[in-house]
């Protein structure tokens, strides 16, 4: 089979969807042709063909328009369309909705080849009036469109599909989870050389509890209530030595950061942006719980990660989050500072059985959340529609 993989990013670019088309397709190109067609890196911008794990990647020189509003850049990729035909597939996989248009079908359905499209968002709710008027706005607009002609859709969750594939599409509609690399995040003791090195470096204690959170600095995360719920937390508990680890990058820093200082925080406030994706699992191991605060959440690899680490995670009840995690973390409700701190002071009042249901999770993750397994659905799929 060959499989022709369309993102406007790719590895090294480093996000969540980039991250599940290297680790499904560099499974998949031990058995088929995989190519990707994505963007130009930004620094470089110059048509290139290289090789990585087993994947022929062709980026195309693109024009890169920087959007305030937008969490990451509109790529527009020149020769697109010559591209997709020189690459001669099977079947195209589509990971985007928002950046392919009518270019791209119709230089698919000209060749007559099958299409696939993977669903990594769900139609924005819950964030702000904006966000989620212009997502539905979007969808019904072009998204829609797009689903009517795919051959084959998937979605990273029940949630993502029921929220946003029209009951007309869903006859050709299947959920596939992501999944998590039970090997590289695991749980390691706190007196593992890397673990050390990390909690050194991020000046904590022996004595110290940390509260990690991984995500884009944007609205949708909620980190901006997460702050609020941490520093009621650090008020009320002074004996406690208490730090927030915030990983990511976005507009919000700045902001968020100021909200730090304004609350009398910041000194127990830490935000880290560029941490090579070989480090990360270090990380959640430095820290002792973690807390995804976000609005909306389709399905966060975040969370898998830190249950595969065998973190005691608190998770707002949103989207795809409890088809992740079950009844393996403690749960709050989104846009709420008292939900978060009731949820924090539950694992740090309950350590013990946090650290049952952190442990339930990894089973979880190992059991269920398998990228092998995970890569196979999606070959079984596309194979079903080709010979459809």
């Amino acid at each position: 089979m060959d499989i022709c993989v369309l993102n406007p990013f790719f590895y090294p670019y480093a996000g969540g969807t980039e991250r599940v088309l290297l680790e499904v397709y560099s499974r998949l190109s031990k058995r088929h042709n995989v190519t990707v067609i994505s963007a130009a890196l930004n620094d470089k911008n110059k048509g290139s063909v290289e090789h990585v794990k087993g994947i022929k990647v062709v980026r195309l020189k693109t024009l890169h328009l920087d959007f305030p509003a937008l969490p990451m850049p509109f790529p527009v990729m020149r020769g697109l369309p010559d591209a997709i035909q020189k690459a001669g597939a099977d079947i195209y996989h589509i990971n985007n909705r928002y950046l392919y248009f009518f270019n791209t079908i119709n230089a698919i359905k000209k060749m007559n080849r099958s299409l696939a499209l993977t669903l990594h968002d769900a139609m924005p709710s819950n964030i702000d009036t904006i966000t989620d008027r212009g997502g539905y706005l979007y969808d019904v607009v072009w998204g829609r469109r797009l689903m009517e002609y795919a051959d084959v859709i998937t979605a990273v969750s029940e949630n993502t599909l029921k929220t946003t594939v029209p009951e007309k599409y869903r006859d050709r509609a299947y959920v596939i989870y992501n999944g998590v690399d039970t090997d590289r995040y695991r749980p390691r003791s706190k007196n593992d050389r890397d673990v050390v090195r990390i909690r050194k470096e991020l000046g904590l204690s022996n004595d110290s509890i940390t509260i990690m959170n991984n995500g884009r600095l944007v609205p949708q995360k909620g980190q901006v209530y997460l702050i609020r719920a941490f520093a009621e937390i650090v008020k009320r508990r002074k004996g406690l030595d208490l730090n927030l680890l915030i990983i990511g990058r976005g507009p919000l820093k700045d902001t968020l950061m100021y909200m730090a200082r304004d609350l009398g925080i910041d000194y127990r406030v830490q935000m880290l942006t560029g941490i090579d994706e070989m480090e990360m699992p270090y990380y959640y191991n430095a820290s002792d719980m973690f807390v995804s605060a976000s609005l909306y959440e389709p399905a966060s690899l975040s969370v898998m990660e830190a249950l595969a680490s065998q973190l005691p995670v608190v998770a707002t009840k949103v989207g795809g989050v409890p088809e992740m995690m079950h009844a393996n973390g403690v749960y709050t409700k989104p846009h709420s500072i008292s939900g978060l701190r009731t949820g924090i002071t539950n694992v740090l009042e309950n350590m013990t059985s946090a650290g049952k249901r952190a442990a339930r999770g990894r089973e979880l993750m190992i059991k269920e959340h398998d990228w092998n397994s995970i890569a196979k659905d999606y070959e079984r799929i596309f194979e079903s529609t080709l010979r459809n």
